[in-house]
């Protein structure tokens, strides 16, 4: 296949996820992620190592996210977690002593047309921290906030930019830039 045609073809996928973009209504955002080094210190001594994972779920397997016990999910071998990492519908970050504080998933990222023509509605953010938190079902869990992706429900720019903002705390995940109800 030649570059031109391979070009055209990638430019006619990315069109593709666009207009179904624009057909769910689905925004693109900058999600940044910090962690409150300062409490962790203060609470446990140290940045522990924390991963997150942000997923693009649409309505049909919204409820098996939503409902999933995120200690089974941070288990190693959890099927649901390594399934979306390994098909690249999970993108993970990383963080611990050793890690930047703050991460950035671009709105320009490669992730979201896979979402986008996942039919993606909601943004799932899971962490594994903290590791004593009891299972609960959707954003009552410390560990998982749930969020909506519909554009509507955003306020529109934080920071200059369309971003939603959320950090990691000893006692659970924050979100500093709510949507807007229904």
């Amino acid at each position: 296949m030649t570059t031109r045609r391979a070009r055209a073809i990638a430019l006619a996928i990315a069109a593709a996820a666009t207009l179904i973009a624009g057909c769910t209504g689905m925004g693109r955002f900058d999600v940044d992620v910090t962690v409150d080094r300062d409490a962790f210190k203060s609470s446990v001594g140290a940045v522990p190592s924390i991963e997150v994972n942000l997923v693009g779920v649409n309505n049909v397997e919204f409820p098996k996210w939503n409902t999933k016990s995120m200690s089974e999910y941070w288990q190693p071998d959890d099927p649901l977690r390594t399934g979306a990492v390994s098909r690249g519908f999970a993108y993970v970050m990383t963080f611990g002593e050793e890690q930047p504080v703050r991460q950035v998933l671009s709105r320009r990222h490669p992730v979201w047309n896979d979402w986008a023509a996942y039919g993606a509605e909601h943004l799932f953010v899971l962490v594994n921290y903290p590791r004593v938190a009891k299972d609960q079902v959707g954003n009552a869990d410390p560990r998982r906030k749930l969020l909506p992706l519909d554009r509507k429900r955003w306020k529109g720019y934080f920071w200059g930019k369309r971003v939603i903002w959320l950090e990691v705390t000893p006692s659970g995940l924050i979100c500093h830039t709510p949507p807007k109800p229904r």
